[in-house]
């Protein structure tokens, strides 16, 4: 259980008393009883929901369940936190679609879409690529990525292109696994764990590289995506999740099925040769960025939401 929801409640209701603050704006479990403060202050309550989905599953459900009921509980929380919320924002359609279910379609037209900005400096990234065999993707190291099917496609495009390499930028409880995998499948020597790096050292690495695979399994936002499309690197993505709603297959980017590999080798393979036309792509995708992922628009959008919150005071 998250027991830090009683010391946020507590230092909550503290800075109330100090500030008087108009809105209250949760965005994890913690903010459970943010809903009954912002109400004793006469304050309005937003939560955001960051989580593929908000899970169904009740306090009394969670309790039949031994082996997870700690983890049934966190869900309770942050179910909770959102149903308790004038408004609630999620990042893409696919995951406003998640919440609704998840909060048995009771909230309807107070559950808003709000896609997150990217960071400017990625739409400065100046694109060195010609000529390069480096595919590259970062994130976290978990199953769900699709890395271990990014792997055995690179096994296969490595038969083609002799030089191809492979930049995993990141860390996760997969890390050990996909060494492993790569070991077993005779590439080692083509995959570079890299661990986390910093913005600035990421944005200098795909600067050189040639193509950006993110085979994910689900994927709410695909926040990675939308930076490595900004910076003017030609993607190569699954059509899973939110993806499909900000690439445009064969438009703005490759989609492909998810978990399939021959497809994936296929849609690598035609990236790097036929540079002319991946790059036509990637400046498309770029232009698609820069028009519907910046902070001015995001912060715009937010005001209109913060406002409308105020109003119902």
């Amino acid at each position: 259980m998250n027991f830090d929801i009683f010391s946020f409640a507590r230092a909550l209701k503290r800075l109330m008393k100090w500030e008087k603050f108009d809105i209250i704006h949760g965005n994890a479990e913690e903010a459970f009883f943010a809903g009954e403060i912002a109400r004793d202050f006469r304050a309005g309550y937003l939560f955001t929901s960051h989580a593929n989905m908000i899970p169904e599953t009740g306090l009394l459900r969670g309790m039949l369940r031994p082996l997870n009921f700690l983890k049934n509980i966190n869900n309770y929380l942050l179910r909770s936190s959102a149903f308790n919320a004038s408004r609630i924002i999620t990042f893409s359609e696919f995951s406003r679609k998640l919440v609704l279910k998840g909060l048995r379609h009771k909230k309807g037209k107070r559950v808003l879409v709000v896609p997150p900005g990217i960071d400017p400096s990625w739409l400065k990234v100046e694109m060195q690529n010609q000529g390069s065999r480096d595919l590259v993707l970062w994130g976290r190291m978990e199953e769900q990525k699709g890395i271990s099917e990014l792997l055995r496609a690179l096994r296969e495009v490595a038969a083609r292109i002799p030089e191809v390499r492979l930049h995993l930028i990141g860390e996760g409880n997969m890390t050990g696994s996909y060494r492993n995998q790569a070991q077993e499948l005779g590439i080692r020597d083509r995959v570079i764990f890299h661990g986390w790096m910093n913005i600035d050292a990421i944005q200098k690495l795909i600067a050189n590289c040639a193509v950006g695979v993110f085979p994910s399994r689900i994927e709410s936002f695909g926040l990675s995506m939308a930076e490595a499309m900004g910076a003017g690197l030609p993607i190569v993505a699954t059509r899973v999740g939110a993806l499909p709603e900000f690439i445009e297959d064969g438009a703005t980017g490759t989609l492909v099925p998810p978990g399939n590999i021959p497809a994936l080798y296929r849609a690598i393979l035609e990236k790097l040769e036929n540079p002319d036309r991946t790059k036509v792509m990637a400046d498309a995708g770029r232009e698609v960025v820069r028009q519907r992922f910046s902070w001015d628009q995001s912060a715009q959008t937010m005001t209109t939401i913060y406002q409308a919150v105020l109003d119902e005071i």
